[in-house]
């Protein structure tokens, strides 16, 4: 039968990428149905109403972009200055920017999602405020810090990549985020204060 050759997990997977591609107003039933080469009946085998597919094309999302990849991180690594750093190569080497900007679009005009958005921003900048902390941080400092790591690692995908000048973004990028993870430390003149790897060594 027809019904059986698609999952409800082809569904989900398929809205996700409708979703990068085209905004929420793109992820609608018979396209997607056209895209997965099955026919409507096959979706309301597994859903109810394409709201039940938008419900559960926003889980996958955190699942995918947020507890898929703090479990990657406290997994890879024991320290917490460790699993931050891993943190950071996770999301500047993969990050869904396509997807992460249509669903903040999303989110302005509708409120549950923005509700959803709102959580999603305080588990990820948490989690990282948690590793400072754990790491020998302050609590304020810790957040400033997490806030300002989550803020440039938003942000990355949102500049142009051509504006980096002859150091290149990546180097601008790694040397910004080693800042924010260093302790604070009164610098000799004419001399950098030690980078995080630097004084693991």
């Amino acid at each position: 039968m027809e019904v059986s050759k698609k999952s409800r997990e082809d569904w989900v997977t398929g809205g996700l990428a409708r979703l990068a591609s085209l905004g929420v107003e793109g992820v609608r039933v018979e396209p997607l149905a056209k895209d997965l080469g099955v026919t409507k009946g096959s979706f309301y085998w597994h859903f109810t109403d394409r709201e039940e597919l938008l419900s559960a094309v926003l889980e996958a999302w955190v699942d995918l972009t947020t507890e898929a990849v703090i479990a990657r991180a406290n997994s890879a690594a024991d320290t917490p200055i460790e699993r931050l750093e891993h943190l950071m190569r996770i999301t500047t080497r993969g990050f869904e920017s396509d997807l992460e900007f249509e669903v903040r679009a999303w989110a302005r005009h509708d409120e549950s999602v923005a509700r959803m958005l709102g959580e999603v921003d305080r588990r990820r900048t948490g989690y990282a405020r948690d590793l400072l902390i754990e790491q020998g941080f302050e609590r304020v400092e810790a957040e400033t810090r997490s806030f300002m790591l989550y803020s440039i690692l938003l942000g990355n995908d949102l500049i142009a990549k051509g504006g980096s000048g002859r150091t290149g973004r990546k180097t601008i990028l790694k040397r910004a985020i080693d800042l924010l993870l260093q302790r604070e430390q009164k610098v000799e003149k004419g001399r950098m204060p030690k980078s995080v790897h630097q004084r693991n060594a």
